[in-house]
């Protein structure tokens, strides 16, 4: 079921386009190459999204098929035309990522616009309004947003006290799922540090990840309904897995404690939300990771048992969505995951 699911999901249409941004202003800039939202490709990639997002992880193209959300609460939103004059759009006030050298006026910002550098590259003009620039979203975590013909503009950057305690959990997680694997292969730990591994450690910290993910905003920093849908499903997924992990130490069984997944899901729900999307550089491994892990409960001599059983069909379905929603390569590359994800389970059952 788990291979048919990887196999199925490579005949689907390409997802989402995702340009990283580079560290440079006024101008967006992908690859050194100004990024000019009306003219040529670029113009071809707004017109067949339905949703464009710019912060300082890139440019994100949504698919023409997914569906935009009513993005309140933190979010501020003006109508924004297509522009004459170049840019993504024009509110009439000001036009976002013009392709002319931005002017602003700062006292025509809104919804929290602005920049910290010194070296922006605007020109500062008392009788215009508020040009957006590459500045507003790469400095203090800005994110802008256009659907339609709605711009939406917050800052949802993490703190970045929260931002450095993920990166260290998830440094903890990789290096428990690593001692998994090698104990699983039955060789000698012979590191100090790897015979201290404790399985309530391990679960403890991704547990202790997912309200440093998903509190206080929950889903609100997602601006389709497919990401938001495969958010919250990641958060689902992590807390079955810490109650699959309760059943299996009530009933007092030690061999295979069902934590593998719980630290693929963490470190999923982790780089879905620094990244603000549901296509991560991270998803192809954790399809990798998980898939082989199901597919080793499938042909597992302890098939009978419930944990067992709910735990590969809560994997089937974050693999499903992963490969719809989450894996923004060519589909193709499905296929070479699935067989070396066949490759490993052999190796590991």
């Amino acid at each position: 079921m788990l291979a048919l699911a990887l196999l199925l999901a490579s005949a689907s249409p390409a997802l989402s386009e995702i340009f990283d941004l580079e560290n440079a202003a006024p101008w967006l800039t992908v690859g050194r190459s100004r990024v000019a939202f009306s003219s040529g490709w670029d113009a071809f990639v707004v017109a067949d999204s339905s949703c464009v997002r710019v912060n300082s992880r890139g440019v994100y193209a949504k698919p023409s098929h997914w569906r935009p959300r009513s993005l309140g609460g933190t979010w501020a939103a003006r109508q924004c035309a297509p522009s004459a004059q170049g840019g993504l759009c024009d509110t009439g006030v000001g036009v976002a990522f013009p392709a002319s050298t931005p002017a602003y006026n700062a006292s025509g910002a809104w919804g929290g616009l602005g920049c910290s550098r010194s070296d922006d590259g605007r020109v500062l003009d008392f009788a215009h309004g508020y040009d957006l620039s590459a500045c507003d979203v790469l400095d203090g975590g800005g994110d802008v947003v256009l659907c339609g013909r709605a711009l939406s503009f917050a800052r949802t950057a993490l703190p970045v006290w929260s931002y450095w305690l993920l990166c260290l959990i998830a440094v903890f997680a990789v290096r428990s799922l690593s001692y998994l694997v090698v104990n699983r292969l039955g060789a000698k730990v012979q590191d100090a540090a790897m015979r201290g591994y404790s399985d309530l450690a391990t679960v403890g910290a991704c547990v202790a990840a997912l309200p440093l993910v998903y509190l206080p905003d929950l889903d609100a920093a997602f601006v389709t309904d497919e990401e938001a849908l495969f958010f919250d499903f990641v958060l689902f997924y992590c807390l079955l897995y810490a109650a699959l992990f309760a059943a299996h130490k009530l009933q007092g069984k030690s061999k295979d404690p069902p934590i593998y997944n719980m630290i693929a899901g963490t470190l999923q729900a982790i780089a879905c939300r620094l990244y603000l999307g549901a296509e991560t550089p991270y998803n192809p491994v954790i399809v990798w990771a998980v898939a082989t892990r199901g597919l080793g409960k499938l042909r597992s001599e302890l098939w009978g048992d419930w944990v067992l059983g709910l735990s590969a069909l809560a994997d089937a379905l974050l693999l499903s969505l992963a490969c719809m929603v989450g894996f923004s390569h060519s589909r193709m590359y499905l296929v070479a995951i699935a067989s070396l994800s066949l490759a490993t389970s052999d190796t590991l059952h």
